[in-house]
């Protein structure tokens, strides 16, 4: 297992937080949006303790040389329907 560490850029807000996560030693190797979902997998069990939380990518790029992946897209708590969208970009790495 690798050790991974993100970034999480609340869009609106300008809020921060850093997370790091274990996962599959070749994970940078697969498609960017499978990094993402790893992640997102990672925080709905550890980061998210007031409940799931569903997003939605409008972007990610990855650099395969630097094995780096930045995404931006949408959180949707479902406990708060009707509740704004929240924006959100991420940094993801190898530690």
């Amino acid at each position: 297992m690798a050790r991974y560490q993100v970034r999480m850029l609340d869009s609106v807000s300008g809020a921060e937080g850093a997370y790091e996560f274990e996962h599959r030693d070749d994970l940078m190797d697969r498609p960017a949006d499978e990094i993402v979902a790893a992640f997102f997998e990672h925080a709905d069990r550890e980061v998210f303790a007031r409940g799931h939380v569903d997003y939605e990518l409008n972007g990610v790029i990855k650099n395969k040389d630097l094995k780096t992946v930045v995404a931006i897209g949408s959180l949707h708590r479902r406990e708060q329907t009707g509740a704004h969208s929240q924006p959100f970009t991420i940094f993801i790495s190898g530690v």
